[in-house]
């Protein structure tokens, strides 16, 4: 089941880029992202603080409080930095988790649709409560394996982009993405440097795909659109 943002009232109080295959979509203004604006750093602070104060609980991270915006932001924004998002496209992000990456590009790209995949429904429930308190309208949170997202008709191939961070070993993290993405969608993911570069030579030769990991510690892998 798929969960969406209730009302609000209803909820408590890395390196420089590579060059990479061409890319289809076009670039937007708000693409490049420079320092977040003063509104967008006060919602992510926010959300770290939520974070580290549900951790305590449900191990959400494990990246101390004063580490987390060089972490958990930087980290994204070289992520989006990479993957130059069009404007309005649906993206999901599996494995959520404390909704890194996921929460941070909703809130530093408002005009992207994302929903936030996360089996674990106390995680889930986190996911939604932070949602609520930032009052993010693009997001939607998904309580379901990923396995179980690709094979409903509502969410089969229905996404332009997935996103992840260790969610799972590159492989098996592109096994699940795959059912998600539309063809030409690509899956963009936060993985050590050597688990990007031998997945990108595993792919070499994988029939309909396009591996490159366009950063150091990113891992990109394109569903090639039918001749």
């Amino acid at each position: 089941m798929a969960w969406r943002r209730p009302a609000r009232d209803s909820l408590p109080a890395r390196g420089p880029v590579r060059a990479g295959p061409g890319r289809r979509w076009r670039t937007v203004a708000s693409v490049s992202q420079g320092p977040p604006s003063t509104r967008q750093r006060a919602l992510i602070e926010r959300h770290l603080d939520e974070l580290d104060r549900w951790t305590r609980r449900l191990n959400l991270t494990a990246v101390p409080r004063d580490r987390a915006w060089d972490r958990h932001v930087g980290e994204t924004v070289a992520l989006l930095d990479a993957a130059d998002l069009a404007e309005g496209c649906r993206c999901a992000d599996l494995g959520s988790g404390g909704g890194v990456p996921g929460v941070v590009v909703a809130v530093l790209r408002p005009d992207v649709s994302i929903t936030l995949v996360e089996s674990d429904r106390r995680k889930a429930g986190f996911l939604v409560h932070v949602c609520g308190l930032l009052d993010l309208a693009n997001v939607s949170v998904a309580a379901r394996r990923a396995e179980e997202l690709g094979a409903d008709p509502v969410h089969h191939e229905a996404y332009d982009v997935v996103v992840s961070r260790a969610a799972a070993p590159p492989p098996l993290l592109w096994r699940l993405s795959a059912p998600l993405l539309r063809p030409g969608g690509t899956l963009w993911a936060l993985v050590s440097d050597a688990d990007a570069r031998s997945t990108v030579a595993a792919l070499d030769r994988v029939t309909g795909v396009k591996a490159w990991s366009p950063a150091v510690g990113i891992l990109a892998v394109r569903r090639e659109a039918p001749g």
